[in-house]
């Protein structure tokens, strides 16, 4: 209680900790005394709130200049730490978009998955009518840029290409349009994906027609096909809305257990997205969409000035928003019966939707991850509770290419992120112990580094092998102090061993416990092979024998196990090399001379 008593009543960021040290909630506040003391000076209602504050053992602040600083910070720590409390959006495939930039002189109209600051973005685009679709009416029915061919502002024109002679492009890299003729053509196109449909219906028709009057069949039924998009598009109005309407509907449902985020896209007065997100755990409800729409607008374009959502507290979110738009973007919070009340209960309903339909996967995916991880701690009577697992793998060609693999299970799912891999550099011969003694020495000497995966103390250490390895694990991480738990999983019988015990333990098969251990293994394998190959074939080599002419794996293992280590075969006489078994003297000839240029 003195370390709340002593917080400032400034702006600022805490985190929550608990036992084991670990971040469980991130949060912002106005005046941080007066937030953080809420938590333990006052009977807290809600029971995820009560779990929270139950598991707190400590917290760590920040001091911020404003509550727009704060909101940042926060999903900057949010993304970080990725707190059990806290909304986070899983990373994802990005809606396709349509994206334009207004400041090159003859702009191009392209598809996007990424954003730029310096375009203007039109979407998203989902099943029923896709980018690539909307697209393609857009090379038919205007005549903007469609190649990357360079320009002829100030240079000498080039040959117009075969856009120019079918009609479907004004040529602006061979001079053959102005600048303002073609901006004309890019502001009709932009009407277009803004909702205004009519001339371009026009436009498909009559180059239809043409095409069929001058039996030109194959580029009439492209056209016709092109007509049958624009119908789809058209179907999407809903009544009651301008034709230049574009909304961003929000709605959060929840059955106590489960909860759901759902998100309708309203452009140009028509429906064009409806997306579902699991939402898993979080405290409050202000906090949730505040959380879920920072995050969402991280990863997708604001193009909307008005964002619908319930009756709730919006200064944060507006803050967040204006300061992300760089324009005022309007919270509405629609009256009964209004059409965007009625946009919101479309929301509501499939968010509701969402979540009896999927009841039955969230309960599977729960026991996979958070389940598995409790049951994990459970089976192998571990100190900690696993939040966060590293496992390590070592892979080579034949003692050359080492190399080994990090990669992390956080909260009992993947963490890809936060995988990385490390070329092995002390070791030139075959010793996967001495290769994991390097890989977990360098892991924690990075303890304090600005990465965040090695910033990071693991739960659990895994280690991919039996005694042997995990004997040369324990003795580098006990150096470092490291006080967690480390155990190693052997392929054969699936069999996990844990420092100073003799007998293996045998997780029931199927568990969910052995599937989250297998997960964190069978990545860590996968990953050091795809690295080991990506070296091989970049002829990224350690110690050159791959690169001799004639030298095969059979005669690089030979040389390795007669001299054990690469500097050994550099410094071995030219009759030692000839003495190894199979060697002949030209190949022997060419190692010595490898080495000895």
């Amino acid at each position: 209680m003195d370390k709340v008593k002593r917080l400032p009543n400034d702006a600022g960021v805490y985190i929550m900790k608990d036992k084991d040290e670990n971040v469980i909630y991130v949060g912002k506040a106005k005046n941080l005394k007066k937030r953080v003391s809420q938590y333990f000076l006052r009977k807290q209602d809600h029971i995820k709130v009560r779990n929270m504050v139950s598991n707190v053992r400590d917290f760590d602040f920040f001091v911020v200049n404003d509550e727009v600083e704060a909101l940042a910070l926060e999903n900057n720590l949010i993304k970080k730490y990725k707190p059990y409390y806290n909304i986070l959006l899983k990373d994802s495939k990005t809606y396709a978009y349509i994206k334009v930039n207004l400041k090159e002189d003859f702009p191009r109209f392209e598809i996007s998955r990424r954003l730029n600051k310096n375009d203007k973005y039109f979407g998203p685009y989902m099943a029923g009518v896709s980018a690539k679709e909307v697209m393609q009416i857009i090379d038919y029915a205007f005549n903007v840029r469609k190649c990357k061919l360079p320009l002829a502002v100030g240079k000498k024109p080039i040959k117009p290409c075969l856009f120019y002679d079918m009609h479907m492009c004004d040529a602006p890299c061979a001079g053959k349009i102005s600048k303002v003729d073609y901006a004309r053509e890019v502001q009709n196109a932009i009407r277009f994906l803004k909702g205004e449909t009519k001339d371009v219906e026009k436009i498909l028709y009559d180059k239809m027609m043409i095409a069929s009057i001058n039996e030109n069949f194959e580029t009439a039924l492209l056209l016709r096909d092109r007509i049958k998009i624009l119908d789809k598009f058209k179907a999407r109005v809903i009544t009651s809305l301008g034709s230049l309407v574009d909304y961003d509907v929000f709605s959060l449902k929840t059955s106590g257990e489960f909860s759901a985020m759902c998100v309708l896209n309203i452009r140009g007065g028509k429906l064009q997205g409806v997306t579902t997100y699991d939402i898993l755990n979080y405290l409050e409800e202000n906090e949730a969409y505040t959380q879920f729409i920072m995050q969402y607008y991280t990863s997708h374009p604001l193009i909307v000035d008005e964002i619908i959502m319930p009756e709730i507290d919006t200064s944060e979110i507006e803050l967040f928003l204006n300061d992300k738009a760089g324009k005022k973007v309007a919270v509405t919070k629609p009256k009964i019966d209004s059409v965007k009340f009625k946009l919101l209960e479309m929301a509501e309903k499939n968010a509701v939707l969402h979540i009896e339909k999927n009841l039955d996967k969230n309960t599977k995916h729960i026991n996979a991850s958070i389940g598995a991880m409790r049951q994990l701690k459970k089976d192998l009577n571990l100190r900690y509770e696993p939040k966060r697992i590293e496992c390590y793998d070592i892979s080579h060609t034949h003692g050359t290419y080492t190399v080994a693999s990090m990669v992390v299970v956080q909260n009992g799912e993947k963490a890809p992120k936060m995988y990385r891999k490390f070329k092995i550099e002390t070791v030139d011969f075959i010793d996967d112990f001495a290769s994991m003694r390097e890989v977990l020495t360098r892991r924690m000497e990075k303890l304090n580094s600005d990465d965040v995966s090695f910033s990071m103390m693991p739960d659990l250490i895994i280690i991919d092998g039996g005694k042997g390895q995990l004997g040369y694990a324990v003795e580098v991480m006990e150096k470092y102090g490291y006080k967690r738990d480390l155990i190693s999983l052997a392929k054969r019988e699936e069999e996990v061993f844990k420092p100073y015990e003799s007998k293996p333990y045998i997780l029931k098969k199927g568990s969910f416990s052995l599937r989250l251990i297998q997960l964190a293994r069978d990545e860590a394998h996968r990953f050091a092979i795809t690295f080991n190959r990506q070296l091989r074939a970049k002829g990224m080599y350690k110690g050159g024998l791959e690169s001799i002419e004639g030298v095969g794996p059979v005669t690089r293992r030979a040389l390795l196990s007669k001299f054990r280590t690469i500097e050994n075969i550099k410094n071995a006489e030219l009759s030692e090399i000839e003495n190894i078994k199979g060697m002949n003297k030209k190949t022997a000839q060419k190692i010595y001379n490898h080495f000895h240029k």
